[in-house]
């Protein structure tokens, strides 16, 4: 009997959803696509027709734009794996998958947090820098500044904040080594001999009272939503800068806003928010000092190909009873192993 694979749908990643189920198709499994997303919108499939999508499914694979619930996991009894085609994993409900034995694998390939280490690199120096001051000069054939009106700031021997130490926070503060700068890392799950000796591990508020830029890489839990409020933005230096790459609702997003209107800090850079596609009233877009980029600041060709070939991989190797090759909750192997016993 052909294995049967549950495949999401998402409006940004639709050619790496359509390469996936192609391939999978060619190797004889049965793929049920997931019903269309809407832009703007998390699609929440109702739970009548869990049976019409899941009765049957070992492995689905959900983006971000697609919510798989506890009630949904709990009701497809031939699960055996969850997978996300990239490194977020907040759209499932990690508990339950891991109460049930079922493995969840990810896309954290180094064609994707290599790739949103770097963009992370360029916000980092676009704010301090801020080339589009400069170019807008040559293109209103603007007078250069007087001395005392330079924007641009050095980043050599500034102190540099990075909150929550996973791939990408790691490769982040590996490209800036070398900028001479002093880097404080806050992750209370990091264990110090983890931290490299060019970097410094610290409590969260001496990382926001002492950091000239602060770079949020977190997932979003009951922990990290909305831990970028008003307490968090009081903390920091009025010259300092924030950055968030990683998901919106780590964010405030009116409480950042109250601190760009009364300049307690100097600017920011967001490629995540709460409502996506950011909505053209947002009050995030009236603010000069601010970056924003559409969940797009990291995505390489080469990350976008590697998406498929992860999520391909993920998805058969779990099929054939292996681990995926990016595995999220390897401390459930013993659990998932049980369960596959079962359904075997």
């Amino acid at each position: 009997m052909a294995h049967t694979v549950y495949i999401s749908d998402d409006y940004d990643l639709q050619e790496t959803m359509d390469n996936i189920s192609a391939r999978l198709s060619e190797c004889g499994i049965r793929v049920i696509r997931g019903p269309k997303t809407i832009k703007g919108k998390k699609l929440v499939i109702s739970p009548e027709e869990y049976e019409k999508y899941f009765a049957d499914v070992e492995v689905a694979l959900f983006s971000s734009r697609s919510v798989c619930p506890a009630e949904l996991i709990r009701c497809a009894r031939k699960l055996k794996g969850l997978v996300c085609p990239t490194i977020g994993t907040d759209s499932l409900d990690m508990k339950t998958a891991n109460e049930l034995g079922i493995i969840v694998g990810n896309g954290a390939c180094p064609e994707n947090y290599i790739g949103m280490a770097e963009a992370n690199v360029l916000l980092t120096l676009m704010l301090m820098y801020n080339p589009n001051k400069s170019m807008e000069i040559v293109q209103k054939n603007l007078p250069k500044p007087v001395e005392s009106q330079h924007w641009a700031r050095l980043l050599w021997q500034k102190t540099v904040g990075v909150i929550g130490f996973g791939r990408i926070g790691r490769a982040y503060i590996e490209r800036l080594q070398n900028f001479d700068l002093r880097i404080l890392v806050y992750d209370p799950y990091v264990k110090v001999e983890a931290i490299p000796a060019y970097a410094q591990i610290t409590d969260l508020d001496t990382l926001l009272r002492e950091s000239d830029l602060v770079n949020v890489f977190l997932p979003v839990n009951e922990e990290t939503r909305d831990l970028v409020n008003d307490q968090f933005l009081s903390k920091m230096k009025p010259t300092a800068y924030f950055i968030n790459t990683s998901r919106g609702q780590i964010v405030d997003e009116d409480a950042l806003c109250r601190a760009l209107r009364e300049k307690r800090i100097a600017g920011a850079a967001l490629d995540t928010f709460k409502v996506e596609p950011l909505p053209l009233d947002s009050p995030l877009r009236e603010f000069g000092n601010l970056i924003l980029t559409p969940h797009l600041i990291g995505h390489t060709l080469e990350n976008q190909l590697a998406f498929a070939d992860i999520g391909v991989e993920n998805i058969t190797r779990i099929l054939k009873g292996e681990l995926p090759l990016y595995c999220v909750n390897p401390q459930t192997e013993q659990r998932w192993r049980e369960r596959l016993a079962t359904l075997a």
